[in-house]
């Protein structure tokens, strides 16, 4: 799993144009930012990221810090996504880190990997490649389904 950092920052209201420059120019210099959605600076350095925070709160911008995990291209959305994460500017997919938890599938027969893998679809957030997602609030659902039909998870962390 690699975890990148967003810092979003509340639009400037009320400020000259030159404001929002100069934003614009040391965020350049104090970051190297890799992606954006709005108003979310998306940075992979967390030494980087915590200078930016520090430089959003001193000009009264600053509106929230995330961890955010970068999934694949090749990670299938499902309807809940953007309960939990976004699409980039650059097309790229994030989820929230301190909302979600991921798992494999690491040892079960096929056909109870398939029945459990219908029970879990209603919880499932995103699938990137054999990475299941889901709401942390679910480890302990997730744990009894697999148990259910024999299955052996592994939960990642960090």
């Amino acid at each position: 799993m690699n975890t990148v950092y967003g810092v979003e920052m509340k639009p400037p209201i009320g400020k000259l144009p030159g404001f929002t420059a100069q934003l614009v120019r040391k965020t350049a210099e104090l970051a190297t930012v890799i992606d954006r959605d709005k108003q979310l600076v998306i940075i992979s350095n967390k030494q980087e990221a915590m200078a930016l925070k520090d430089y959003y709160i001193s000009k009264d911008v600053y509106e929230e810090f995330y961890p955010l995990l970068v999934l694949s291209k090749l990670t299938v959305q499902k309807a809940i996504f953007t309960d939990y994460g976004f699409v980039s500017q650059n097309n790229d997919y994030y989820l929230y880190k301190n909302m979600v938890a991921s798992f494999t599938i690491n040892h079960g027969e096929d056909e109870e990997i398939k029945m459990a893998l219908i029970q879990f679809e209603e919880h499932v957030i995103a699938q990137d490649q054999e990475v299941l997602y889901i709401d942390q609030s679910y480890i302990e659902l997730i744990e009894g389904i697999a148990r259910a039909y024999g299955l052996q998870l592994t939960f990642m962390t960090e």
